[in-house]
């Protein structure tokens, strides 16, 4: 980001704030983002001259998240990477919302604060998942008797899709060896892109690799495909995980390779899929799908695709279904060729004696 020009608005670590003077002391009072819809709104409340207060006001939006914050439900989050995305949105809702009561919020409320988001549905539906958890805290500890998120639903954002095999040659081919490394990893592992980043050469033995999630804590042992060995071979080891930066650090966080991947598809031809009637870019996460699939493509169960991938069995045959409907048509389709079909209706199989 460049030299911010906003009166009053200073940017520390990545992120922005107010900045003013209270009892001759500076006092922060952390905004949106520039391209969030709601920067002017908070922007103009923080700007405001009786915004900067020692304490958030009773019974406020501002004062219901310092409390979470402080609570063991927030401490007791294990994963750190979840914790991260909770504090972004809590940092989100304290400064948008602050000033309101929590007592006076409504369904229609939350419908509205989550539709200033709907140009951004992932956006939307991260900011109304941890609205929900807050409100859900707020009626256990009477700061109001219900929680008026529980029926607000979360926006269609359709679904991330495998990566079709003439994507994947000419995104292979055309990637940096940093890239290639995280694609075949993303491919052969079925791992969230912020696993791929973790892994350590010292997690597995050349055959499997072992280790625990980080979103929902699962361990995970996965057989290492000769395609994935191979990769990790090619790569100088300057580090102790797989992956590295430019200065051969570990990555910090997913940002850089995401946005890697996102320019890789525009050098290969901005290749789409169509959800929700958008066109989208293919994104890291359908490796995962390719992953699963491929598995169920090799007849192992929901329960074995599970422990390898780390997914419930659920997501397992979501992430699976057409691969299941393929490998149904197959079956049908020889059991076909074969002559041994059912009956059909009145009794007669297809070709049988007149």
């Amino acid at each position: 980001m460049g030299r911010l020009e906003i009166k009053g608005v200073c940017q520390k670590a990545g992120r922005l704030y107010y900045r003013r003077k209270v009892a001759g002391r500076d006092t922060y009072i952390r905004l949106p983002a520039l391209d969030d819809p709601n920067f002017a709104a908070a922007y103009a409340a923080a700007s405001r001259p009786d915004a900067a207060r020692s304490k958030p006001g009773r019974g406020t939006f501002a004062a219901l998240v310092a409390d979470y914050r402080g609570s063991s439900d927030f401490r007791n989050i294990r994963s750190p990477n979840t914790k991260a995305n909770r504090l972004r949105y809590l940092d989100m809702i304290a400064s948008v919302h602050g000033h309101r009561t929590v007592a006076g919020c409504r369904p229609s409320d939350v419908r509205k604060m989550r539709d200033a988001y709907a140009d951004f549905p992932g956006k939307a539906n991260n900011w109304l998942a941890t609205f929900k958890t807050l409100m859900a805290y707020a009626a256990l500890n009477d700061w109001r008797k219900d929680n008026p998120a529980v029926d607000v639903k979360m926006l269609p954002i359709g679904e991330h899709e495998p990566w079709p095999a003439p994507v994947l040659e000419k995104a292979l081919a055309t990637a940096s060896a940093t890239l290639r490394l995280a694609i075949v990893t993303g491919l052969c592992s079925g791992a969230r892109i912020g696993d791929v980043i973790r892994m350590q050469h010292g997690w597995h033995d050349g055959s499997i690799m072992e280790f625990t999630t980080a979103k929902n804590r699962a361990d995970v042992a996965i057989p290492m495909h000769p395609l994935w060995l191979e990769e990790i071979g090619k790569q100088p080891r300057r580090a102790v995980t797989l992956l590295y930066d430019r200065t051969g650090k570990p990555f910090t966080d997913t940002k850089i390779l995401q946005e890697r991947v996102r320019r890789l598809m525009h050098e290969i031809g901005g290749p789409t899929y169509n959800s929700n009637g958008k066109a989208r870019l293919f994104s890291f996460h359908g490796l995962r799908k390719n992953a699963a699939c491929y598995l169920a493509e090799l007849g192992l169960s929901d329960t074995d695709i599970g422990a390898i991938c780390g997914m419930t069995p659920d997501t397992v045959r979501h992430y699976t279904k057409r691969a299941r409907a393929l490998m149904i048509a197959r079956g049908a389709a020889d059991r076909v060729t074969r002559g041994d079909v059912l009956p059909l209706k009145g009794g007669r199989a297809q070709g049988a004696g007149k």
